[in-house]
């Protein structure tokens, strides 16, 4: 106890008073227990009142105290089952005090002095117990429930080894002597055992242990009826007893608690069925609520077992599909879905039900009619201790979104094929349109007008190679540049290969892709510079190598264009602004919002920065 409450100092000091004044009053019955063993067996000293006496006396108060402490406000008792724990306690003991004890115990009394101490201790036993059952029937307590009870078991067998005690000091027998000690050892057990639940914090919700009885044992309530027995036993003895004043008093306050109870118990009922009638009109204003609201809702709420069968229908199923609820509680909710989705809902089912998770579905239903509409469903596992139970869900008509997205989808695939047409007729057209250069090349006789032809033609046929692209393509505002870059400059050298020599080609370019806004000056640009390294900077069938990078750099595309060749020559070519190429590049610059570096290399190189264009609408 003194561990106790150092440990209460520590970590509780709301309790610290309440097991300052129990450890106190243990001290002093300890004490007063020891005086007594040591005036009785070795000095042979007995007198009433003694100093043990008073220190018994004083002791008594102090648990009391100690223990009502430990009620928190508002003070509130449990009435009924803190009447019934009194009646059978106090039944019990006068079941052994009166039949078995008070008749040794009376006639060895000299005198009503020595009659009132030898009944004392009982009594302030049985007030100490009623003061640690009143704390432990409250309503609200500063610990918990365990410590308390096992107090309470603890003073019980004090009361009882008081009474053998007693019994034994006028019938001297070592049987009641051993017994009067088991009894005084289980009382120190069980308040050692309440003082380590306190320190351990144990607690154990008796409520639910009682109640799982209950369920265990339905037909076994007989601790309902145990006061009831106790009390009419106790009765019985004003029969087979000679029976003397305490006795009569004694049942009689017994008979008025019973009585008390039943009225609380009578008055706890009609509060009742108060309640219960309140609960009824509240539920059965709730369920014409929700019928109503399920009856004219737009989705369907249902539940199924864990073979699929509906256990519940919303009365909306009436006018979704055509079915009242009663005609499918019972059935299998496969027997509305299409053939061709059951056993894909199967699978999804059985994979949620498996890992206990939420499910989602898009299946058809047939309705009364014999029509089937789409509805979307979504389903909770339903998970109770016993296990997965089945699932509850809810459907919603999406026939209409279906019919949408279907439309949606079409007109989708139609302007993808009609985008992919227009691509492949600019293509043919500008095909046409290089094919007609091409011819009408021939007839040409000076070198610079021919030149000039076949310049054109390489500019149409590179904006024609990027709507092949875009056609050939899944995606319609986009190609991929890399793949476009080594066509185009393969394409180049093989037009300008019977006027050169080895050509190499150095090609760093990065995967990927531009929209069609930026793919075409940027692919101008190229033909126009690589055509340039092919015409200038190798002459005389020179051998070399042309350059072409490109990368992302970040939000920016850095292009470099360049040859290892004669360089000052092709560079004072191209800076002479009457040549249509050059302006050409420097418009395209200008439309990318670019800016052009010419890099001093073996040759020539260019570095074209630019970031790719948005689309501009045009209405």
């Amino acid at each position: 106890m003194v561990y106790a409450t150092w440990w209460t100092h520590k970590n509780n000091e709301k309790v610290l008073i309440a097991w300052m004044l129990v450890t106190a009053g243990l001290f002093l019955y300890f004490m007063a227990n020891f005086l007594y063993f040591l005036l009785r067996d070795y000095l042979g000293l007995i007198s009433l009142p003694s100093l043990v006496d008073t220190l018994y006396i004083v002791a008594y108060p102090l648990l009391m105290l100690g223990i009502l402490a430990l009620m928190e406000k508002p003070y509130r008792l449990k009435l009924k089952s803190f009447l019934d724990a009194i009646v059978v306690s106090v039944s019990v003991m006068f079941i052994i005090w009166f039949p078995l004890i008070w008749p040794v115990i009376e006639p060895s009394q000299p005198d009503t002095t020595s009659m009132i101490f030898s009944i004392s201790y009982l009594f302030l036993d049985l007030l100490l117990l009623l003061v640690t059952q009143v704390v432990l029937f409250s309503k609200k307590k500063k610990i918990s429930i365990i410590p308390l009870f096992l107090v309470s078991l603890g003073i019980f067998s004090q009361v009882v080894g008081d009474m053998v005690f007693a019994y034994q000091v006028v019938v001297s027998n070592l049987f009641y002597l051993w017994l009067a000690n088991t009894f005084y050892t289980l009382t120190i057990i069980f308040i050692a055992l309440g003082v380590l639940s306190y320190i351990n914090n144990v607690d154990i919700d008796i409520k639910n242990k009682l109640s799982f009885y209950s369920v265990l044992s339905p037909y076994n309530d007989w601790i309902s009826y145990l006061p009831l027995v106790l009390v009419l036993f106790t009765y019985s003895l004003l029969i087979i007893t000679t029976p003397d004043t305490a006795l009569i008093w004694g049942v009689g306050i017994i008979v008025v608690l019973v009585i008390l109870r039943q009225v609380i118990f009578l008055n706890d009922l009609k509060r009742a069925q108060i309640t219960l009638k309140k609960n009824k009109e509240v539920i059965s204003e709730r369920k014409k609520q929700l019928d109503f609201i399920t009856s004219n809702m737009l989705d369907i709420i249902s539940e199924s077992d864990v073979n699929g069968v509906l256990k519940y229908v919303s009365p909306s199923t009436q006018q979704l599909l055509g079915y009242s609820p009663q005609e499918l509680v019972g059935h299998s909710l496969y027997e509305l879905i299409h053939p061709d989705d059951r056993e894909k809902v199967r699978q999804i089912i059985e994979k949620s039900s498996n890992v206990t998770e939420d499910l989602r579905v898009e299946s058809r239903l047939k309705t009364a009619e014999g029509k089937y509409i789409w509805i979307e469903t979504t389903g909770k596992p339903v998970v109770d201790e016993k296990g997965f139970r089945g699932f509850i869900y809810s459907g919603r008509d999406i026939t209409e979104q279906k019919k949408s997205a279907e439309y949606i989808k079409k007109s989708l695939e139609e302007k993808e094929a009609l985008l992919r047409e227009i691509h492949h007729r600019v293509n043919n057209n500008l095909q046409v349109i290089s094919s007609l250069l091409s011819l009408q090349s021939d007839n040409v006789r000076d070198p610079r007008d021919h030149e000039l032809f076949v310049e054109s033609q390489n500019r149409v046929r590179t904006m024609a190679m990027i709507h092949e692209k875009l056609y050939q393509s899944d995606k319609f505002n986009s190609i991929n540049f890399s793949d476009y870059l080594k066509t185009l400059i393969n394409r180049l050298i093989y037009d300008y290969s019977q006027e050169l020599g080895h050509i190499d080609l150095e090609l760093d370019i990065e995967n990927v892709d531009l929209n069609i806004e930026t793919s075409v000056p940027c692919g101008l640009i190229i033909n126009e510079l690589v055509s340039n390294s092919l015409k200038h900077a190798f002459p005389h069938g020179r051998n070399g190598k042309i350059i072409v990078k490109f990368h992302k750099i970040k939000d920016k595309y850095v292009l470099m264009v360049g040859d290892n060749g004669i360089g000052p020559l092709e560079k004072s070519v191209l800076e002479s602004s009457k040549k249509l190429g050059f302006n050409l590049v420097k418009s395209l610059i200008k439309q990318l919002d670019a800016s052009l570096e010419i890099l001093e290399s073996e040759g020539t190189l260019y570095r074209i920065t630019f970031a790719e264009l948005t689309y501009q609408k045009r209405f």
